[in-house]
């Protein structure tokens, strides 16, 4: 069974914590964190992960700003939206760059593996 490798981007530690404990039920996941938009940029071409989790409102370079970079130097990688923003221009946004799905942090607990697991079966 080959690991799948899953980046977490979120500026608050505690948030990053709670969606490793989420994916953790999956052994064949392997979970890399980053603190903030760059470090989430510096992190996807360096480790080429199969989905990329990001938040909206991180320092540095905003969730946005950060899938346009990451769609550009990792184009593989599926970007997923977890995040507290339910703005809908901010929802359009995330899925004209491409992102596979944007969901409201109080979805994790019951739609995050679903959702990640729907994107790498999609081709």
């Amino acid at each position: 069974m080959s690991s799948v490798c899953i980046l977490v981007a979120d500026d608050f530690p505690e948030w990053r914590v709670e969606a490793r404990n989420l994916l953790r039920v999956r052994p064949d996941w392997e979970v890399t964190e980053a603190s903030d938009g760059r470090e989430a940029v510096q992190k996807a071409a360096e480790l080429r992960p199969d989905i990329v989790l990001l938040d909206i409102g991180m320092p540095i370079l905003n969730g946005l700003e950060a899938a346009k970079k990451i769609r550009e130097t990792t184009p593989g990688s599926k970007l997923i939206f977890l995040t507290l923003n339910g703005d809908n221009e901010v929802k359009t946004a995330a899925l004209t760059i491409g992102a596979k799905a944007y969901l409201s942090k109080s979805q994790a607990q019951s739609q995050l593996l679903s959702t990640i697991a729907d994107a790498l079966d999609a081709h």
